[in-house]
């Protein structure tokens, strides 16, 4: 089994154990982990994907499967948990839990409710890559902006204020328009119409301000990543795709100089063009009803040498820009925190040929605690510890692995 110091690892949040309690396929289960690389083996349908996915629900409060929790819970029951231990950065000892009903779920810290979900989420972040998942490529845009906005999180907490209290400023718009669109309160509605748009242009801005400058240090990250092990001599990009009434190639070429540089700048630039895709948007938003300008519809594009991946890429090429888009952004949160943020990865070998296979597996020798899902053993090295899910019969037990 290996051990911090074997390993040759600087303490970022280790989780050390997993305990699941009418989770999937599993009715309870335990298992304790290295710090190294974790990997789930066996046949389709052994439960290597539903143990990641406990771990990714313990680490995001979500499932990246299903936004239905229903699904999460064992057939004919009421309920499920994910419960860890972790030791943090710290070197403290924490117990976190996720309790699982049909309708929602509640986080706990160390046996008690944890009353602000963004308190949780900062405990133990992950990066998570399911090669069936192309929905950060061509998935609706909301896929996404959760991608975008939780990233960013990460990197700029107070971003989470600003996204609860553009939301709410943004469902009391629409509630004007939609009694607009059926004709009522037509009077002064233009003057209500303006206080809210000189709210949502405020917060609006620093959403998208927030939004451009992680983007412009992941954009380095991608190409890097790319290049070094992904894909050859091909350029793959990341672009900001805004309603706003800015000129992104503006916005870049203020963004460059950009070493901590002139956010006012950009942040001025961001509100004109703002004020601008409002004035221009109004009739047609009290025709539907709806805000239509705003960070909650702006996307992302990836391109491929220039060309829009999801419309002219191949689904291998697409499934490779999301690998190295989850890898760009773990780089990127290790060159910010220096530490390195929990890595799942299902059935990754599969989307790789011999040479990235390696390269893939070189990297993940670097300090980081990895949960990698595949139907046979991988033999990684000195540093991983294996779970063979074929042979359980019941609870799988931390006894049921074999370490190496």
């Amino acid at each position: 089994m290996c051990h911090y110091a074997d390993a040759g690892i600087n303490c970022t949040v280790h989780l050390q154990s997993v305990d699941l309690y009418q989770f999937r396929s599993f009715p309870d289960g335990h298992f304790e982990f290295c710090p190294g690389v974790n990997v789930f083996f066996g046949p389709n349908a052994s439960g290597k994907t539903n143990l990641l996915e406990a771990i990714h629900v313990l680490s995001n409060l979500r499932s990246f499967r299903s936004r239905n929790f229903r699904e999460l819970i064992v057939w004919s029951k009421k309920n499920a948990s994910v419960r860890g231990v972790i030791q943090d950065r710290g070197g403290n000892r924490k117990q976190l839990a996720v309790d699982i009903q049909p309708h929602g779920r509640i986080p706990l810290l160390n046996a008690k409710s944890c009353k602000q979900s963004k308190d949780f989420l900062q405990i133990m972040p992950s990066a998570t890559f399911v090669p069936d998942d192309l929905s950060l490529v061509k998935g609706a845009p909301a896929f996404r902006r959760y991608f975008l906005d939780k990233s960013v999180f990460h990197f700029y907490p107070p971003y989470w204020a600003l996204l609860t209290d553009y939301n709410r400023v943004l469902r009391q718009k629409n509630t004007l328009l939609r009694r607009l669109q059926q004709g009522h309160g037509r009077q002064g509605a233009e003057e209500a119409c303006e206080v809210w748009n000189l709210q949502l242009q405020s917060l609006g801005t620093k959403i998208i301000v927030q939004r451009l400058l992680f983007l412009n240090s992941l954009k380095r990250q991608l190409a890097e990543v790319y290049a070094r092990w992904l894909g050859d001599e091909e350029t793959l990009d990341i672009q900001y795709k805004s309603g706003i009434d800015s000129d992104m190639k503006e916005l870049q070429t203020i963004m460059n100089p950009l070493a901590g540089g002139n956010i006012d700048d950009l942040s001025a630039i961001v509100l004109e063009g703002y004020e601008r895709a409002l004035r221009r948007a109004m009739a047609r938003e009290v025709r539907q009803g709806v805000c239509v300008v705003g960070p909650h519809r702006d996307d992302l594009d990836l391109r491929l040498r220039g060309r829009l991946l999801r419309a002219y890429g191949s689904q291998g090429q697409q499934r490779t820009a999301v690998l190295a888009l989850i890898f760009a952004g773990v780089e990127l949160y290790h060159e910010r925190y220096a530490e390195y943020p929990l890595l799942l990865l299902d059935d990754v070998g599969s989307e790789l040929d011999t040479q990235r296979h390696a390269k893939l597996f070189d990297y993940l020798q670097q300090g980081m605690q990895v949960f990698i899902t595949s139907t046979h053993r991988l033999n990684l090295g000195e540093h991983e510890l294996s779970f063979d899910l074929s042979t359980r019969k019941g609870p799988v037990q931390a006894g049921a692995t074999d370490p190496f």
